[in-house]
């Protein structure tokens, strides 16, 4: 064989190892230089999965930013409230009908926060009780599952605030929550709360008619001046009884005779203390017993006098 072919060939050889096994050319041929590129690649490699892994945690961390890891005792505490279901409508309550109809007669109100029990339901209409009250409601006003026990612990936090909610007893958790009631007992307690409130309303009126007469007695043996309005230099009845009721805010008309039409009226066996006593040609304030603050004449100054001592013709009521 011709040797500059040989030679050639090896030439020749060499390329094509060289081209197509680059790696093993030079793991061939450069040992120890090859060991310490994989070495480094390894070590590249190495940290690039580190890097993704960081990356995914952190994506994962920034999904879950709400999860909340519970102790067994919160996931127990939890489970209590598994079967709690409420209502929750912008209206404020949930009409419960007789048959699943809005056509049909409403028999109670679930309001917002009621527990309630369902017995059947489907995807428009669930057959529930609460209170002494059964009915239907539409589903679509009912909070369940993990919804419904977020809503109970927040109800639970308010209404035993500052307490450890998962030593609360059953019963604590059953009294926390409201239930629903029937027509007839939402009218009673309308009908109560209308009453309470009429009674305290009276009791505020009573308390300021009893301040009016409180501050008017305090002019007593003060002078009389005829067409005077000053409570402690002089001044005449309706004077009085204007300057008494100007410190409470009221405007008064300057004559007995147009202080009949002031306020609202009362009979004479209703009169109360601090309404006005109007007469024919003079005025006072009743302060009960059957008497009367009033400027008298110029004789007796302000002073107390027996109601009935002549005929009354109107008795008006401020408060």
């Amino acid at each position: 064989m011709n040797s500059k072919f040989i030679k050639k060939g090896i030439v020749v050889t060499t390329l094509i190892l060289a081209a197509v096994s680059p790696v093993q050319s030079i793991l061939a041929w450069e040992q120890e230089p090859t060991a310490v590129v994989v070495e480094e690649k390894t070590a590249q490699h190495n940290k690039n999965v580190m890097i993704n892994v960081a990356a995914r945690m952190q994506d994962q961390k920034k999904k879950d930013t709400n999860l909340i890891i519970l102790s067994s005792e919160e996931i127990k505490f939890n489970q209590r409230l598994l079967n709690r279901i409420f209502v929750t409508t912008e209206d404020g309550a949930a009409l419960i009908y007789a048959e699943p109809s809005e056509e049909s007669t409403w028999v109670g109100k679930a309001y917002n926060d009621s527990s309630i029990d369902v017995i059947e339901n489907d995807d428009e209409w669930c057959f529930i009780t609460t209170g002494n009250v059964k009915g239907y409601v539409k589903t679509e006003n009912l909070i369940v599952g993990n919804e419904a026990i977020a809503h109970a612990r927040e109800i639970l936090e308010e209404v035993y605030a500052g307490k450890e909610l998962i030593e609360l007893s059953d019963e604590e958790i059953g009294a926390a929550f409201s239930c629903g009631e029937t027509k007839e007992e939402e009218e009673a307690r309308i009908a109560k709360e209308e009453e309470e409130r009429r009674i305290a309303e009276e009791a505020a009126r009573q308390q300021k008619r009893a301040a009016v007469v409180a501050y008017a007695k305090q002019f007593i043996g003060n002078p009389y001046v005829y067409g005077g309005t000053s409570l402690t230099r002089g001044t005449d009845c309706s004077g009085f009884v204007k300057g008494v009721y100007r410190n409470f805010g009221v405007a008064l008309p300057r004559t007995s005779t147009a202080m009949r039409r002031a306020g609202y009226g009362v009979s004479v066996q209703n009169m109360q203390p601090g309404d006005i006593v109007c007469y024919s040609g003079h005025v006072g304030i009743y302060i009960g017993n059957g008497k009367i603050v009033n400027a008298i004449d110029e004789a007796h100054g302000i002073g107390i006098s027996n109601a009935y001592y002549q005929p009354i013709i109107a008795v008006r009521r401020i408060f």
